[in-house]
C-alpha cells in the first residue's frame, strides 16, 4: 500500500498549483524523488518567441505553475511561451497578481548559495542562511541571472535549471534563452499573474 501512496503523492506534488498542500509539503521526501536524482543535462530549454514588429500593448507575463508553462503577452497577442520550474513543495510559489520591483540582470540570492573557501573551492554546495559557516568560508549568492523581481519577500523570475516540475525555493526558473528575451522585454512595473 505505501507503493500505491507514493504515487498518488508524486502525481498530486506535479499538479498542484502555487503554494502546497500541508499534507503534500509533508510528503517531499517522496513527492520530489525526480528532484534527488536530478542532473544538469536533463535541464528542459523549451520556449518559443514571435514578437511582430510595432506590435503594443502592456507586458503580461501569465505563469501556470500547474502547467508548468509561462506565457507572455503584449496587449492581447500572445508572444512568448516557456517551460518554468516552480517552488517545490515547503517552498510554494506564491499566487496572485504581481508587478515587476526591480530588475537584475546579474541578482544573487541573498539566502541560497553555497560556502567557498578563498581560492574559491566550493566547501559547502548547498547552503541556506544561517547553517553554520566552516572555518575559512564565505558565502556566495546563488546566481540569479536576468531577474525579475516579484515580492519583497524575495520571489523573483530568473534563468536557472528547469525540469518542468516543481524545483526551486520559490522563485519562477526559465531556461537561459528565454529568461533574456523576458528580462528584456519587461520593465518594472509590468504584471506577472501566478496560478
Amino acid at each position: 500500500m505505501r507503493y500505491a501512496t507514493i504515487l498518488i503523492l508524486s502525481a498530486a506534488a506535479l499538479l498542484t498549483s502555487c503554494e502546497p498542500a500541508a499534507e503534500l509539503a509533508n510528503a517531499e521526501g517522496y513527492a520530489f524523488k525526480r528532484h534527488l536524482n536530478f542532473t544538469p543535462g536533463d535541464a528542459v530549454n523549451a520556449g518559443s518567441w514571435d514578437a511582430p514588429a510595432g506590435i503594443t500593448g502592456a507586458h503580461v507575463i501569465v505563469v501556470d505553475t500547474g502547467l508548468q508553462k509561462a506565457n507572455y503577452y503584449i496587449g492581447d497577442h500572445l508572444v512568448g511561451t516557456s517551460t518554468i520550474s516552480s517552488g517545490k513543495a515547503g517552498h510554494g510559489t506564491p499566487c496572485g497578481t504581481f508587478h515587476v520591483l526591480a530588475k537584475d540582470a546579474d541578482h544573487k540570492s541573498s539566502t541560497y548559495g553555497s560556502i567557498v573557501d578563498s581560492a574559491g573551492n566550493t566547501l559547502v554546495a548547498e547552503y541556506t542562511q544561517g547553517q553554520p559557516i566552516p572555518a575559512g568560508g564565505h558565502y556566495k549568492g546563488a546566481e540569479m541571472t536576468n531577474a525579475l523581481q516579484l515580492t519583497t519577500g524575495g520571489v523573483w523570475m530568473h534563468e536557472g535549471i528547469v525540469t518542468s516540475a516543481p524545483e526551486s525555493h520559490g522563485c519562477i526558473r526559465l531556461p537561459k534563452k528565454m529568461a533574456k528575451i523576458f528580462f528584456d522585454n519587461t520593465s518594472v512595473g509590468d504584471t506577472v499573474i501566478i496560478k
